[in-house]
């Protein structure tokens, strides 16, 4: 009979351990350290005399004997970085078994990389005031909201351009620029190229031949796909193109920022970022990092940068120049390598200028379960990352050649992303790389301009299958709505290359569209093989051109199971479309499923 006790509560540990819940159990060597804004880091962190910063509690635990737990506990209040929080294997922290950094119950604790902006307004014009400040930004948040960086045409707007000669940089816009932008300098284009997302530098406005010239090329030459005259362009960053209410602009080199307001802006709250991320937790390959936790937490302010490459988009965020040359991955809020058995909980991530989270190098068993993302300007969640790397024959082909560096088994799950792509037009919500055995489930994923889930990275062939550490990734149970709103040839869930045991169950995927051409629900890319796409649903896809519930580019067919989607019991007939015998679609019915509460996030 003892024994039968001792396994019952044996099983109820197990249970709730399984749940997230621990209940009464007394925790061995626990240290807390408690951090406040008005705290002092000259105090030692207890309870009745918190730390004021992160950097202080981190110092704090140098001279703390390591113990089995250790939370650092955030009080209500904005916790201000002036450099990015850099914990690895060397750190202190690393001494603890279990660590976790949480918001004290019932209050915001915030993370920011923002800057408060502290200067004098004076009147500089008709509607137009200025400020001097200490930074360099593209990026300003006026009470607590991005606001517009000066463009023309106005948000919401966009030219095409008539025609473009690449080889003089050279893009054409017959009767739509004003004499007066011949004197601009320093002002970026902005530009679609069918899927990709262009920011570069504009070497001068000819008013005269209507043309703009730009610095390098327009676009990628990585990519055969170039801007054409469909594509939707804009100009920012000008004091020239201030016309409308809470616009901006940053002259640099005086150091003086301009608002356009009928009204003087004294009485609002103006911040912007210094840093493009907030934390980086890294383990290494001899010692992994683990039982990790953020809990609560709210992040917010980094910047995005034009680097020094400018900013031309190849893929889901990524951006590089020629087919040679280094491609890059934009960096995230939160960065984690060799991460294992950690979790991301009830946090939220707002007002950033690139992604939130990304797992690189060895993390496993991980989870990001229960957050709330919204303005993130490019990838929101990215999973096997890397920051740059020289593609072999493709620009984005260079799979893991070490199973150690891979990424797998990783939870995305019960998540909000809401209106992400804010800065990079090209970002997708949920990134899967080179990576497996990974689990996105009852997501809700809603406003954004290209695709809301990204799995696989290898363009093969439909008769060539190439083997990649991307395969047996579950995508189930998500509400994705309102995307593809601005660029083409895309989906609400796009899949690229040979993945086996990859399956795409039960997902509701509406109102998708907005882009000139090319709105899928789920879209299976060049080389798509081995794949089970069953029980979704769509509804109120939206194109002029072409949209379908499941568009096929050259896939491997025979080797993929597509049935029972939009309501019906049936394998889906395939048909090819008469313009491009590349180009087949499953024939699936557009309807909403009769519970579509039971998609995306479920509450407990």
């Amino acid at each position: 009979m003892i024994n039968q006790f001792k396994q019952i509560l044996v099983h109820a540990r197990i249970a709730l351990l399984a749940a997230g819940v621990l209940v009464g159990y007394a925790v061995k060597g626990q240290t807390v350290i408690y951090i406040a804004p008005e705290g002092s880091d000259a105090a030692n962190g207890s309870a009745q005399h918190p730390v004021a910063t992160l950097e202080a509690a981190i110092r704090v635990l140098e001279k703390r004997p390591a113990a089995d737990s250790l939370t650092l506990q955030l009080a209500g209040g904005t916790y201000r970085l002036s450099t990015p929080l850099v914990l690895d294997d060397t750190s202190p922290i690393a001494r603890w078994k279990q660590v976790e950094i949480r918001a004290a119950d019932g209050q915001q604790a915030i993370v920011s990389g923002n800057r408060l902006m502290e200067g004098k307004w004076q009147a500089a014009g008709n509607n137009l005031w200025k400020c001097s400040v200490e930074g360099v930004f593209n990026q300003l948040f006026v009470d607590g909201k991005r606001a517009t960086r000066s463009r023309y045409p106005n948000a919401g707007e966009w030219l095409e351009p008539d025609s473009i000669n690449f080889g003089k940089h050279e893009l054409y816009f017959q009767g739509k620029l004003p004499a007066a932008f011949e004197k601009i300098k320093g002002a970026e284009l902005h530009a679609t190229g069918m899927w990709h997302w262009n920011r570069q530098y504009i070497e001068r406005f000819d008013s005269k031949g209507q043309r703009v010239v730009t610095v390098t090329y327009p676009g990628t030459e990585a990519s055969y796909t170039k801007i054409g005259k469909r594509d939707r362009v804009h100009f920012e960053n000008a004091k020239a193109f201030l016309d409308t209410e809470g616009e901006w602009y940053l002259d640099r080199e005086k150091r003086l920022l301009y608002y356009f307001s009928k009204e003087r802006p004294d009485d609002k709250v103006f911040e912007y970022p210094v840093l493009t991320e907030l934390f980086r937790l890294s383990g290494s390959g001899s010692q992994q990092i683990s039982d990790f936790s953020f809990n609560g937490i709210t992040f917010e302010g980094t910047e995005w940068d034009m680097t020094a490459v400018e900013r031309k988009g190849l893929q889901a965020g990524f951006w590089g120049t020629g087919r040679t040359d280094s491609v890059y991955a934009p960096p995230a809020a939160l960065s984690l390598a060799w991460v294992t058995n950690s979790r991301i909980t009830h946090c939220t991530f707002r007002n950033l200028g690139e992604g939130a989270i990304s797992f690189g190098e060895g993390c496993a068993y991980n989870a990001i379960e229960g957050n709330r993302f919204e303005d993130i300007g490019s990838n929101v969640i990215q999973i096997g990352y890397r920051r740059a790397y020289l593609g072999k024959g493709h620009p984005l082909h260079l799979d893991f050649e070490d199973a150690a560096l891979v990424s797998h088994h990783n939870l995305i799950r019960n998540n909000v992303l809401d209106h992400f792509g804010t800065t990079d037009r090209g970002a997708v919500g949920i990134w899967i790389g080179y990576s497996h055995n990974n689990r996105i489930d009852y997501n809700r994923i809603t406003n954004f301009p290209y695709a809301g889930i990204n799995v696989g990275w290898y363009w093969g062939t439909d008769t060539t299958l190439v083997a990649t550490n991307c395969h047996h990734n579950t995508i189930a149970w998500n509400d994705i709505s309102k995307g593809m709103r601005y660029l083409s040839d895309g989906a609400g869930i796009y899949l690229v290359g040979n993945q086996p045991g990859t399956v795409i169950h039960d997902n509701f995927v509406h109102q998708i569209g907005g882009g000139f051409t090319i709105t899928s629900g789920i879209y299976v890319d060049e080389g798509g093989a081995n794949m089970t796409i069953t029980g979704n649903y769509f509804d109120a896809l939206d194109n002029p051109n072409e949209a379908h519930a499941i568009k096929l580019h050259k896939n491997a067919i025979p080797t993929m199971e597509i049935y029972n989607n939009g309501g019906e019991y049936r394998v889906h007939p395939i048909h090819t479309n008469p313009a491009y015998k590349y180009g087949k679609y499953a024939e699936v019915r557009l309807v909403k499923p009769l519970f579509p509460q039971r998609y995306g996030v479920q509450l407990k």
